[in-house]
């Protein structure tokens, strides 16, 4: 769940923007909270030593100068601070005097033990050590037997205790001011990227060569929407321009040819040849003058439609069942179809009925004898799919690739054909803002789909 949401965050630049701003300032605050805690540690450590320096040289004093009870009183009078403990020791280790305050608890064998090591002191200077908890100094005293020590220390639990309170006051800090903070600037990210989203928005609604002739408009604020706007634009018109000049071409070039074509059929209907080799001729140059019509249509596709209408999507597949039965009678195939009714389309009825009048012809000269072809037209949640599958030759993975390029044909197909069926079928298609898709088994099946 963390992973899909951490992986739906940096799917954006917002939420990248966003998380390396939290990132830098974490980090950025973690590092004064590091070296502010160093500081404030050492500080305190350097007080707790100054004061327990204090103190032993206040309780050697005592010591020396005082018996009895009044020392004793004296002595307490010092732990009377919180977290402040007094051990006296004589030469054999045993302690004469030992007071805490209520806060700190007895010293333990073991930092007695520590203690009797750190016999070996300068008088004038204490030895510092810290011990379960408790920072201690030390300095040697005259006792009664001889020899002993004094030792004054200070919890450093209070230390503790105030560097947890910084911790938690810069916790709440990161709570309670940069997350809010980080939130914010989020929020405001998505105001500052929303020309970008309209870019986007905009891109997506040029879907086919009809739209190139839109131009993306946003109020740019900054120089780099701006600069990204034009770039935008001029590509739109650089693709506009290319299209147009190659609508042109089809059609010129259809054009010219036509004539001499015509010229050419008609001289050699009329000169005295062999009537097989008239029949051959006149075919070559039918298939030729097909391919014009061809190239003429596929230079139409792309131009202003003035044939927009809504038509019955169902009756045309109905229509084109017939066509595929009627087509298949020769080779006995089997045309099967599963058309959902009261399905309506938006488009330019010829063109639609063209293209798929391709896919159904390639479905059946391309079959097998007693093949099967099956055809579907269903919709769901808004969705129209359009599906025909036939048993027939395949086509292999090398050629699926080019399959819908301009006078390409498959390595495994035979007889007449220009290559330019399905180009057209892609970009009638397309041009209403549909896919069309190919999947195929060699020497099995090949399946289209088509989705408006």
């Amino acid at each position: 769940m963390r992973n899909k949401l951490f992986l739906k965050i940096t799917r954006t630049l917002r939420g990248r923007l966003s998380l390396w701003y939290l990132a830098t300032v974490g980090f950025i605050v973690f590092v004064l909270l590091f070296a502010m805690s160093g500081l404030f540690w050492f500080t305190i450590q350097e007080q707790i030593d100054h004061h327990v320096h204090i103190a032993a040289n206040e309780a050697h004093q005592i010591v020396q100068n005082y018996r009895g009870e009044e020392r004793n009183n004296l002595i307490k009078n010092l732990v009377s601070a919180k977290g402040m403990t007094v051990i006296v020791l004589s030469p054999d280790g045993s302690p004469l005097l030992e007071t805490n305050s209520p806060d700190v608890a007895l010293v333990t064998e073991h930092q007695l033990q520590k203690l009797l090591v750190s016999r070996a002191l300068f008088e004038t200077s204490p030895m510092h050590f810290t011990e379960s908890n408790i920072r201690f100094a030390a300095l040697p005293v005259q006792v009664n037997a001889g020899k002993g020590l004094v030792a004054v220390g200070y919890s450093t639990q209070v230390l503790y205790s105030t560097f947890y309170k910084v911790l938690g006051i810069v916790s709440g800090v990161i709570i309670f001011l940069v997350i809010p903070i980080t939130f914010l600037f989020h929020r405001l990210l998505k105001k500052q990227l929303l020309p970008l989203e309209n870019i986007s928005k905009q891109a997506k609604l040029v879907t086919n060569t009809l739209e190139l002739s839109k131009r993306i408009r946003i109020a740019a604020e900054t120089e780099e929407l701006d600069s990204i706007q034009n770039a935008f634009n001029f590509m739109l018109m650089r693709l506009e321009n290319i299209f147009k000049r190659e609508r042109e071409f089809f059609s010129d070039s259809a054009h010219t040819l036509k004539t001499p074509l015509a010229v050419l059929r008609a001289q050699i209907e009329n000169i005295s040849i062999a009537k097989t080799t008239r029949e051959g001729m006149l075919s070559t140059i039918d298939s030729v003058n097909d391919t014009i019509q061809d190239l003429l249509f596929l230079s139409s596709i792309g131009g202003k439609n003035k044939n927009i209408s809504t038509f019955s999507l169902s009756d045309l597949m109905t229509d084109l069942v017939e066509l595929a039965t009627t087509l298949g009678e020769n080779n006995q195939l089997s045309v099967t179809s599963n058309i959902a009714r009261s399905i309506n389309f938006k488009g330019d009825k010829n063109l639609f009925q063209r293209a798929l009048s391709n896919i159904i012809y390639n479905a059946v000269i391309y079959n097998r004898p007693n093949g099967t072809i099956d055809i579907d037209l269903k919709k769901r949640l808004g969705k129209i799919a359009i599906v025909v599958r036939d048993s027939g030759l395949g086509i292999s993975k090398k050629d699926q690739q080019n399959l819908f390029k301009r006078f390409f044909r498959a390595s495994n197909t035979t007889g007449k054909g220009s290559g330019l069926g399905l180009a057209i079928a892609k970009s009638v298609i397309e041009n209403t803002g549909g896919e069309i898709l190919i999947s195929s088994i060699l020497s099995k099946e090949t399946t289209i789909t088509i989705k408006l």
